[in-house]
């Protein structure tokens, strides 16, 4: 459980520094703070669920598919709350630029959730019914 939440955090910095370097270059300081930013506000949701999502893997199989789901209504809620509180309060989230950040990065960490999670399924037999 601790080594998925450590890959999920260390994918999440290796894929900030190799992006936000080269847009920094490209189109300044803003890019910096708007890739950071999202990271952070994408990455922390995502820690939680995934930890919800592998706490409630050792369960019954509805307890599996509630913590995905809810986790997932958890990440939105938060990226979206959070990414609009900014956008509306602080001046210089205040660019379309800050959302697509945003949107980079939420499909970067539910992607990497989505790995994490399911790349043991293929290592079980799976029973098939031929009846």
């Amino acid at each position: 459980m601790k080594k998925n939440l450590v890959l999920l955090v260390a994918g999440t910095l290796v894929f900030l520094a190799l992006v936000a370097y080269p847009a920094r270059l490209l189109w300044g300081e803003s890019a910096l703070l708007f890739s950071a930013t999202a990271a952070g506000l994408c990455l922390v949701p995502t820690v939680v669920t995934l930890a919800w999502a592998q706490a409630g893997g050792k369960g019954e199989p509805h307890q599996q598919v509630l913590a995905i789901l809810a986790g997932t209504g958890l990440r939105m809620l938060f990226v979206i709350g959070g990414g609009m509180v900014l956008y509306l309060t602080v001046p210089t989230f205040g660019l379309q630029r800050f959302w697509l950040w945003v949107i980079v990065f939420y499909l970067f960490t539910l992607t990497l959730e989505m790995v994490l999670l399911t790349r043991h399924l293929g290592t079980k037999p799976v029973a098939v019914n031929r009846g």
